[in-house]
């Protein structure tokens, strides 16, 4: 059974969280966003929730798998949900890319960002492959 056939709660409690009404909220956020999501984002769409519960709930769903992030280059840390909720998998190693026209990150699920032999006594976690140029929207208005 994959997490869109499970509620939040369901998701929630199988990882190991307490589902609370304000991590409800963040995840349902940053599952409706249209790509990854900075804190400033997070808090925008999410106004009655104080910036330090936000960051504390980022935090556990971190801890627990459920969320990973990255830089994309416009100087905030990114946020999206996990699909496996184990850092160990791949499915969610994807590229990203961050228009330079509009700002906008998106992600491109369909291109795996390839793996890499690491040393012997090196453990992955997680990899930050971010493409910088022009968007179809804003390239067809050029």
């Amino acid at each position: 059974m994959d997490k869109t056939s499970r509620s939040v709660e369901q998701v929630l409690t199988e990882a190991g969280v307490s589902p609370t009404p304000v991590r409800i909220l963040v995840w349902k956020c940053l599952e409706e966003a249209e790509g990854p999501l900075s804190m400033a984002g997070i808090e925008e769409k999410l106004e009655s929730v104080d910036k330090s519960t936000i960051s504390r709930t980022l935090s556990t769903f971190r801890r627990h798998n459920l969320l990973h992030h990255f830089y994309d280059g416009s100087g905030s840390l990114k946020y999206e949900l996990c699909h496996s909720h184990d850092h160990q998998k791949e499915n969610d190693t994807h590229v990203h890319f961050r228009c330079e026209v509009c700002g906008e990150t998106k992600c491109i699920t369909q291109i795996p960002v390839p793996l890499v032999a690491l040393p012997e006594g090196y453990e992955f976690h997680s990899v930050n492959y971010v493409i910088t140029g022009i968007c179809k929207d804003c390239y067809r208005q050029k």
